[in-house]
C-alpha cells in the first residue's frame, strides 16, 4: 500500500517502463562492460513520456498543417479546441519538459556545481561544472521549441484554401420581355416560401 503524501506528491509515478536495460557502463578502468542493472528508464519516466507525447503532437500538427483550409471559417468549438491543444503542447515544451529534465539531471545523474564536465587545462582556463551543461541542454530546448513553434504557426497561416463546393448551375434563362406588368406577374409565379411551397397570390 503506496504511502500517503509520496502518493499525493507524486513521488511514485507507476510508469510501463521497464525496471532495469541493459547498459553500457564506462567506469571500468579497463574498457567497458554492459551493466544489465541501468535503472535510469525510470527515474526519467516522466521526461519521457512528456517527449513523446511532445514529439506525437508536433507529427500530428505537421500533418494538420498540410491539409487545406476549409472554405468556410471554423466555429467557436473548433477555435477553442484548437486553442487548448495549442496551449497543452506549450506547457509540455515549455514547462514540464525542461522541468523533468533539471529534476532527472540534479536528482539521478547528480550533474551539479560540485562536480566539472571539464577542468582547466592549456586549452581551456576555467573549470565547467556540470550543472552549466544541464542550463545549456535546458537552453536547448526552449530554443528547439521556439523554433518549431514559429515554424507551426507559419505553416498554419500559409495553407492553401480548400474550393468551395461546386453548386449546381441554374441553365441560363431566357432574357424577360414583355411590360413591367408581365415582368411582375413572372417574378411572382417564380417565388417559394420557407418550406419550398410556391407562393400564391390569387385572391381564391
Amino acid at each position: 500500500m503506496p504511502i500517503f503524501h509520496v502518493s499525493t506528491l507524486a513521488l511514485e509515478v507507476p510508469n510501463l517502463l521497464p525496471r532495469s536495460i541493459p547498459w553500457i557502463d564506462f567506469a571500468k578502468h579497463k574498457g567497458f562492460y554492459v551493466n544489465s542493472h541501468s535503472t535510469w528508464p525510470r527515474h526519467a519516466g516522466r521526461l519521457l513520456w512528456a517527449s513523446l507525447l511532445f514529439l506525437i503532437g508536433i507529427v500530428i500538427a505537421f500533418i494538420w498543417t498540410r491539409r487545406p483550409k476549409p472554405a468556410e471559417p471554423a466555429t467557436w468549438a473548433k477555435t477553442i479546441a484548437g486553442a487548448m491543444l495549442v496551449w497543452a503542447m506549450m506547457a509540455l515544451g515549455y514547462g514540464t519538459i525542461p522541468h523533468e529534465w533539471l529534476t532527472f539531471a540534479n536528482s539521478y545523474l547528480n550533474f551539479n556545481s560540485a562536480s566539472f564536465l571539464m577542468t582547466r587545462n592549456r586549452i581551456i582556463h576555467f573549470d565547467i561544472p556540470r550543472s552549466a551543461f544541464v542550463d545549456a541542454v535546458v537552453t536547448g530546448i526552449y530554443g528547439v521549441v521556439l523554433v518549431l513553434q514559429v515554424w507551426l504557426f507559419v505553416r498554419w497561416q500559409k495553407r492553401p484554401v480548400a474550393e468551395a463546393a461546386s453548386e449546381t448551375t441554374e441553365p441560363e434563362t431566357e432574357p424577360e420581355t414583355g411590360g413591367p406588368l408581365s415582368r411582375l406577374r413572372r417574378r411572382r409565379a417564380s417565388r417559394v416560401s420557407a418550406y419550398g411551397r410556391p407562393v400564391t397570390t390569387d385572391a381564391s
